[in-house]
């Protein structure tokens, strides 16, 4: 049983919103598994507003021989008491980003003390090892656990199974979406469907996870244009019309953009489906208008860019390789064309002073007044996060692979209540809640500083 914990103990405070991102990551997993001949199940207790009580009984009722975790900064304390809480016949695996940057301290954390495996990086290959059986964790690369008599982290592996680390996405079998609670869901008028086309990131954002710098292990590579579209027309016979793709890249690196643009084009997308992707401004930056009209009519509808700051030092010190007038000029160009932009910014980064985080504010109104009267789709929508540094770490520490990202994305300000969002920057197992306002729709989107969830 793969767990995704909530972000917050709901049997104290519901839940207000009504939409998560699915776990795309825990999917994949559990997809091969269940290939492989495993019984699988992905309990989603963020999409369905569970508390941790909650969450704890029901695991402890199905009696997995496994609950596996992904561990993320916002999430960590209350994975951690889920674990704690459930049957000792119950084995716990490990996974996530979390468990990535600080896996030691997790591991001689007393709440996660029945751990049997700590995986790192991509997990498909090497969780179909563990669940035939754990001892396998002794030949398995990355694979940690606590060595039952030193009560000291070990690490597996041995020659010639590095190849377990990168398996090959075009290769996996397209993610079954029975394990994801929300997915495929409608949205403005479409059934959409989250995807992933791209694993790695090349950039290395000093807050991010995902950074190529704290990801030696992860080996950057994207889907074959033919297998994502095998995808997508496999989704579209049951209805879909609407992608949204999740990864770091899909529209982050030159060559993908073409070679995407040059697919979607020969499939005449625009026709039947309307699509939204993550994006690179410094990347888009240096796009040509002719691309920017391609990838319209091929049926973009809205990029979702990490503007992060509007302080230029800032800026710099997390190596986003951008500046407030870049960051104008590209969300000015894909309105103006009708493709809707949604922002994510950071607010509270160490060494951040005021008059920095009233540059951040100021460039949100600029970027308002520049789009002001550009077109683009309706459907207002918010979501947002206080920035979270890694757990029992302190608000003065700065790891930056275990830092989440504050992630803001809203219509300007309204008086709807708050929503939450995980961090982008762990493509295979980010989350994302939305909730609709009332107000006028805009081609524009961020948000306004609120406390965290």
């Amino acid at each position: 049983m793969f767990v995704n914990a909530p972000l917050r103990d709901y049997e104290q405070r519901p839940r207000v919103n009504d939409f998560t991102l699915p776990v795309l990551g825990m999917a994949y997993i559990a997809t091969v598994a269940s290939r492989a001949g495993f019984n699988v199940g992905v309990l989603d207790a963020e999409a369905h507003g569970l508390g941790i009580a909650r969450t704890a009984d029901l695991v402890n009722t199905i009696a997995p021989r496994w609950a596996g975790f992904n561990l993320l900064a916002p999430t960590y304390e209350i994975s951690a008491r889920i674990a704690s809480a459930l049957d000792p016949d119950i084995k716990v695996l490990l996974g996530g980003h979390q468990a990535k940057a600080m896996p030691a301290r997790i591991l001689t954390d007393p709440h996660m003390h029945r751990c049997e495996a700590l995986v790192l990086g991509e997990g498909e290959s090497r969780v179909q090892r563990l669940l035939h059986d754990h001892r396998d964790r002794a030949c398995l690369p990355a694979v940690m656990w606590r060595d039952p008599i030193t009560r000291t982290p070990v690490t597996g592996g041995m020659p010639g199974t590095s190849h377990l680390l990168a398996p090959d996405i075009d290769a996996l079998p397209f993610v079954d979406r029975r394990f994801l609670t929300q997915d495929p869901h409608p949205d403005r008028g479409r059934l959409e469907a989250n995807m992933v086309g791209a694993r790695g990131c090349p950039y290395d954002c000093s807050f991010c996870g995902a950074a190529v710098s704290a990801n030696p292990d992860v080996t950057i590579r994207t889907r074959s244009a033919d297998n994502i579209l095998a995808e997508m027309h496999e989704l579209r016979g049951t209805g879909v019309t609407a992608f949204r793709f999740v990864d770091d890249l899909f529209l982050g690196a030159r060559r993908v953009i073409r070679t995407m643009a040059d697919a979607f084009g020969s499939e005449n997308m625009d026709d039947w489906a309307a699509w939204d992707a993550t994006g690179r401004i410094n990347v888009l930056h240096r796009e040509p208008d002719n691309i920017l009209d391609t990838l319209r009519t091929n049926g973009l509808r809205e990029v979702a860019l990490g503007i992060e700051s509007g302080s230029e030092r800032m800026l710099d010190l997390i190596d986003k390789r951008i500046d407030p007038d870049i960051t104008l000029s590209v969300v000015r160009r894909l309105t103006e064309r009708g493709i809707n932009v949604k922002g994510y910014f950071i607010l509270g980064l160490p060494t951040e002073i005021s008059d920095e985080v009233d540059a951040t504010v100021d460039l949100v109104h600029r970027l308002w007044d520049t789009t002001e009267n550009h077109p683009g789709p309706s459907g207002p929508r918010r979501s947002s996060t206080g920035p979270t540094p890694a757990p029992r770490t302190g608000p003065g520490s700065w790891p930056p692979a275990a830092t989440a990202r504050t992630n803001c994305s809203t219509t300007p300000p309204s008086t709807s209540p708050p929503t939450a969002r995980r961090s982008p920057c762990a493509s295979a197992t980010s989350s994302t809640s939305r909730s609709t306002s009332s107000s006028a729709p805009r081609p524009w989107t961020t948000c306004a500083p609120h406390s965290s969830p």
